[in-house]
């Protein structure tokens, strides 16, 4: 009987030490299943390289392991991590994609009047909210990014208002990297890709901004922009250079 009581007592510190170990290094347990599964649902390769390489499991993937995980459209990248435990080069460029048309909501950071605003003057606008494809932070919340003034004119006599258009032009990405924006989700006619993220101030909701004879837009004014293309950034730390 004692000996059965240490044996039960040994064996649950040694649980409670997996655990807190667990807890300590943040690992999660990851199966084949549970990738299988991920794979089943469509979730991009890349996202799941970077769930395994969180994990921090080594899979002891058998022969049909690895016949199975290629049927089900794993890459070669995701396979090799899982048996190598690898962070090496090939799965860090693989990165992840940001679909085309995803939105960005961005706060404008300094006041811009049309009545001292000047053509080509840079503006500056931080994310009002985190940017998440597939579970994973893409771009953080105050994320850095820039426009530019693409007209201004200040009020003139007979009663002619001022003029004031910019454009957002990227966003910068939790990896550092820029990522270029246009206005409308969809790119169709002028709004095409490559074209920057012409903000109209004179029509629409923004019609509102409109005060006087000038055009005045305070700080602090949101934006919704999209992501102009599918856009593929690397996995990292972030701390890129400014925008």
């Amino acid at each position: 009987m004692k000996g059965e009581v240490v044996k039960k007592t040994f064996m649950t510190g040694l649980f409670a030490a997996g655990i807190l170990l667990g807890q300590a290094t943040g690992r999660q347990e990851l199966s084949v299943a549970e990738v299988e599964k991920m794979l089943a649902a469509q979730v991009p390769s890349d996202v799941i390289v970077l769930k395994v390489k969180q994990a921090h499991t080594t899979f002891n993937l058998s022969t049909a392991d690895i016949l199975a995980l290629k049927n089900a459209g794993a890459s070669a990248d995701l396979m090799k991590v899982m048996i190598a435990g690898e962070t090496g080069s090939a799965a860090e460029a693989e990165g992840i994609t940001i679909p085309d048309g995803t939105e960005v909501k961005l706060l404008l950071k300094n006041p811009v009047s049309s009545a001292t605003a000047q053509p080509e003057q840079r503006l500056e606008f931080t994310a009002s909210g985190q940017v998440v494809v597939h579970g994973v932070t893409v771009i953080e919340k105050g994320a850095p990014a820039v426009g530019h003034v693409t007209e201004a004119q200040p009020a003139k006599g007979f009663g002619r208002k001022g003029k004031l258009n910019f454009s957002i032009d990227t966003v910068q990405a939790l990896s550092g990297e820029n990522i270029r924006l246009r206005s409308s989700k969809t790119a169709t006619g002028s709004d095409s890709y490559g074209k920057a993220g012409v903000v109209t101030l004179l029509t629409g909701p923004l019609g509102a901004l409109v005060k006087g004879k000038d055009i005045e837009v305070p700080a602090g004014t949101e934006f919704t922009i999209y992501i102009d293309g599918d856009r593929k950034v690397q996995q990292g730390s972030g701390g890129g250079g400014k925008l």
